[in-house]
């Protein structure tokens, strides 16, 4: 954050943490935190009233539970697990593989022919890959075949072309721990399903 310049961050447990869904994580800088402090408006929404917040933060700080409420125990432990993990593994060492294994998928679509979504690989995430279909590749043929084969991969988000390309994650243990064979299986069972749909590779 300091390196970047950015003073705000939020994210899910699950985005590249290697930790189960359904924590939200949010960090902010003491430049953030002064900011909202001396703000004249009210927030927007209940969950950016950072007042609610930020004295509960800052009781723990203080090792003073202050929670209101029963907190989700069991993901807040996994996150623990993941975040040692992550830590062990060391950050930078994380970042590179993921770089390396990002570079690997895209180099493989675009082998076989396949255009990626974003407009330049500058911009494109290291954690996922998003790619259009060939032509007279159908998302609902073939998202259900590559789920026949045990892989699971999500279609496209954006209202004004959804149906046009399919997403693919490559984050957390599927990198870090090659010998699980996720990245490999996954690329074998699209492969097969683009055949099958009839695209020449």
């Amino acid at each position: 954050m300091d390196d970047w310049g950015v003073d705000v961050v939020l994210t899910g447990s699950q985005k590249a943490l290697g930790a189960p869904p359904g924590l939200s994580l949010l960090l902010a800088s003491q430049r953030a935190i002064s900011t909202f402090e001396k703000r004249t408006s009210p927030p927007s929404s209940y969950y950016a009233g950072w007042n609610r917040w930020i004295p509960i933060m800052r009781n723990y700080e203080a090792r003073k539970a202050s929670y209101f409420a029963t907190p989700a125990v069991q993901n807040v432990m996994a996150l623990n697990v993941a975040l040692k993990r992550l830590h062990s593994y060391g950050v930078e060492n994380n970042f590179t593989k993921h770089r390396e294994v990002s570079d690997n998928v895209k180099n493989t679509f675009e082998s076989w022919g396949l255009q990626l979504v974003p407009n330049s690989r500058d911009v494109a995430a290291h954690a996922m890959t998003a790619v259009y279909y060939p032509e007279n590749v159908a998302a609902t043929a073939f998202l259900p075949k590559v789920a026949s084969r045990g892989v699971t991969i999500a279609g496209g988000i954006h209202k004004e072309n959804a149906s046009k390309y399919f997403r693919i994650g490559h984050m957390g243990i599927s990198v870090i721990e090659p010998e699980r064979q996720h990245i490999t299986r996954v690329l074998k069972a699209v492969e097969e399903t683009l055949k099958e749909c009839g695209h020449k590779i």
